[in-house]
């Protein structure tokens, strides 16, 4: 059909031009508003007879068949952040499965960014299952990657987002991976971003899209929380440039409180509804996902340590701790002391402090939520989950 289309176009020019040559030839006029001129209205009328199409779609799409992902929690969609951190490791397989009528998204952390361009896999389960597995319950998958990390410093990711010839070679491996597992698209989570690679970064996420959303592809991305453009944690995330390339915006509202300063609530709900309200003043609300911990941090003399909500639980439990809660901050805590006389004090996110978070979803409107991670959360986030996103 293609040929028989170039055939046919190419007569109607030989035809148009033997008309139009013996006509004398005008300058166009940057202020002329007439016709479009003899031979390109001829030709248009000729196309819309034959109804030619001279504007083919790109062929280079996706071939795999497109996931019709649920319309989940009344049109806000939750995306799971999934994780395998050894080889046995189904926590979050287990989870997807129990909340697989809820879940429209996961984000699978199987890869890493490395400064020369290469694509690692951190192993785990078989990747091609779960990727099946989602499909076949109309959940869209997305491969997550970060970028590699040495102690106390950000080179790798510098290295790599700073030359072109190295993006490029870190494009052409993610693209890559994802078509080796069958993957709907990519979530990029690149931390620790030098405020001097925030054009750099840009220009990334760029080529990445160009890359791969004409292939039908969905490019998302991680961002760091702010209120302005002055943090230097977070300044490399041009929010507005982003916006124009990426189809999801994470922004990661947690860890307010870790292992860098003092014991306090790790999701402030003042804090996030301030970041979330700075974001949407540059990215388009059906753009943005706010992030939401399922976990805590136990901080004593000897460090701070991340903990899950089996482990809190277990603390709880062992150590007969009464739970509190921070109105202001809409979060619950509680102490407790080891039998060596360490005095520990615990902040985590639960059922009742996502309540809050929801109402900012549903208040600003926004795409939905992201959870880091499935399997780590309390499990009656879920049963709140359907209440206030329905």
């Amino acid at each position: 059909m293609r040929t028989h289309k170039a055939t046919v176009i190419l007569l109607l020019l030989v035809i148009c031009a033997s008309i139009v040559v013996p006509l004398p030839v005008y300058a166009a006029s940057p202020t002329d508003h007439s016709s479009k001129g003899f031979l390109t209205t001829l030709l248009d009328a000729l196309v819309s007879i034959f109804h030619l199409d001279l504007n083919p779609k790109d062929t280079h799409t996706n071939t795999t068949t497109p996931v019709q992902t649920r319309n989940t929690s009344g049109g806000k969609d939750v995306l799971g952040f999934y994780t395998e951190w050894f080889a046995t490791d189904t926590t979050s397989y287990h989870d997807l499965v129990d909340h697989i009528d809820t879940i429209g998204t996961i984000a699978p952390f199987w890869s890493t960014l490395h400064s020369d361009g290469s694509v690692t896999d951190r192993g785990g389960n078989d990747h091609a299952s779960v990727v099946k597995y989602a499909h076949n319950n109309k959940v869209t998958a997305l491969l997550m990657v970060n970028n590699a990390k040495q102690e106390n410093s950000n080179s790798d990711i510098h290295t790599v987002l700073s030359d072109s010839s190295l993006r490029k070679t870190a494009i052409d491996n993610l693209e890559s991976y994802i078509k080796k597992y069958n993957l709907d698209g990519i979530n990029i989570d690149f931390e620790q971003v030098p405020a001097s690679d925030r054009d750099h970064l840009t220009a990334f996420m760029r080529e990445l899209a160009d890359r791969l959303k004409p292939q039908g592809y969905i490019v998302s991305i991680d961002v760091f929380p702010k209120h302005n453009e002055e943090n230097d944690v977070a300044v490399a995330y041009d929010y507005a440039a982003l916006a124009n390339y990426a189809d999801k915006i994470i922004l990661m509202t947690y860890d307010y409180h870790a292992g860098w300063n003092g014991a306090g609530s790790i999701a402030d709900i003042r804090s996030v509804e301030s970041d979330l309200k700075y974001a949407l003043t540059l990215i388009p609300k059906n753009k943005i996902y706010l992030g939401i911990a399922g976990y805590g941090y136990d901080w004593s003399s000897k460090g701070v340590e991340s903990v899950e909500n089996d482990a809190i639980h277990n603390l709880i439990t062992r150590f007969g701790a009464t739970i509190q809660w921070d109105e202001a901050s809409q979060s619950p805590h509680f102490n407790y002391t080891e039998t060596d006389s360490t005095n520990h004090e615990v902040w985590y996110e639960n059922s009742q402090s996502l309540k809050y978070k929801l109402d900012l979803v549903n208040q600003y409107n926004i795409a939905g939520i992201a959870l880091w991670k499935l399997g780590g959360e309390d499990p009656a986030s879920w049963q709140v989950i359907k209440d206030k996103l329905k």
